[in-house]
C-alpha cells in the first residue's frame, strides 16, 4: 500500500494529512507528497520562494514522508493553464510510484486553485481498466476548506475519521516548519487551532483527535 498526495501549495499537505503521514508511516505504509506550485509567486520574493520550498522538505521530513515532489505550475493560476496539462502530470506520479491511494482537496474549497487540482485528480484517478488507483479521499485544508460558503453542497462531510491522538504533536511541529505560512492564534493555521480542529473532529467521532477525510471511490477485491 502506497499514499500519493497531491497538493496544490506547499503546507497543504500537512493541514490536510500530516497525521495520516505520520501515522501510517508507523505502519510501514510509505506516503509520497507532490507540490504542484511553489506557492510564493505573486506573494513572496525569489529569496522567499527557496525558503518555503526549505519549509517543505523540513515539514515533510518531520511527518516521515517518504519523498517529495515539486512541480512548477503558477501560484494562484491553475485556472490559466490546461486541465489537461494539470490531470498529465498526476498521472506521471500515479504510474511512476504505483500508488494504490490517492488523497487530493476538497471539491468546494475557497481557493480556486484547489478546485482546479481536485477536478484533475478525479479525472487522473477516473475507474478506468488498469488504473492503479484503488482509494479516493479529499481531505481538509484548515483556512480554505471552512472558509467557503455555507451551503450545503459546498461543506466537506467527511465519512473517515483518522485517529491521530499519538500524532497531533508531530503534526502542529511540522505546520511550525512553515514560516512564512504559520500564523499567531486564532488563525486556523496556529499550532492551537490545528489542535482545536482535530479535536473537533475527534469529538465528532468520539475520540480525542482526528484527522478527517471523505472517502470517494473504493475498489475492493
Amino acid at each position: 500500500m502506497k499514499n500519493l498526495i497531491i497538493a496544490a501549495h506547499p503546507d497543504d499537505e500537512i493541514l490536510g494529512c500530516g497525521g495520516l503521514i505520520a501515522k501510517q508511516k508507523k505502519c510501514g505504509i510509505d506516503s509520497y507528497v507532490v507540490i504542484l506550485t511553489d506557492g510564493a509567486k505573486g506573494r513572496y520574493s525569489p529569496r522567499q520562494a527557496a525558503a518555503l520550498r526549505k519549509n517543505a522538505l523540513e515539514a515533510n521530513k518531520k511527518v516521515g514522508t517518504k519523498k517529495v515532489f515539486f512541480e512548477d505550475f503558477p501560484n494562484q493560476k491553475f485556472d490559466t493553464i490546461a486541465l489537461s496539462d494539470i490531470i498529465g502530470c498526476i498521472e506521471k506520479y500515479i504510474s511512476r510510484l504505483d500508488a494504490d491511494s490517492l488523497y487530493t482537496h476538497h471539491a468546494a474549497d475557497l481557493n480556486k486553485d484547489h478546485r482546479i487540482v481536485y477536478e484533475a485528480s478525479i479525472t487522473a484517478a477516473r475507474p478506468i481498466p488498469g488504473q492503479k488507483i484503488k482509494r479516493l479521499f479529499t481531505y481538509n485544508v484548515a483556512s480554505t476548506t471552512e472558509w467557503n460558503s455555507m451551503e450545503k453542497e459546498d461543506l466537506f462531510i467527511p465519512n473517515i475519521f483518522l485517529d491521530i491522538a499519538g500524532e497531533i504533536g508531530v503534526k502542529t511541529a511540522a505546520m511550525s516548519r512553515y514560516e512564512s505560512e504559520a500564523r499567531p492564534y486564532p488563525h486556523p493555521r496556529s499550532p492551537e487551532a490545528i489542535k482545536a480542529y482535530a479535536n473537533y473532529w475527534g469529538i465528532s467521532a468520539g475520540i480525542k483527535y482526528a484527522e478527517p477525510f471523505r472517502l470517494i471511490r473504493e475498489v475492493r477485491k
